[in-house]
């Protein structure tokens, strides 16, 4: 079964989990996310703004970022 490792998109690039697909084919659409704080993102961006709360990276089911989220 083919796996599809969901890394941090910046920095050391951490594991955050991997994906195990079934099948050939796989139609995703931007409304289809997984969500994903990140603990070294939001200590990167609390340098320079340390009212940060969370930082969250979007990717869709193929396991490509979408977008990234900061709050």
């Amino acid at each position: 079964m083919p796996t599809v490792e969901v890394r941090c998109p910046v920095g050391p690039q951490r594991l955050l989990f991997k994906l195990q697909i079934q099948g050939q084919t796989a139609h995703v659409s931007d409304d289809n996310l997984m969500e994903l704080s990140c603990s070294d993102c939001k200590r990167l961006y609390r340098r320079d703004d340390p009212s940060i709360k969370l930082v969250v990276h979007c990717y869709n089911f193929l396991g490509e970022l979408v977008k990234t989220v900061v709050t």
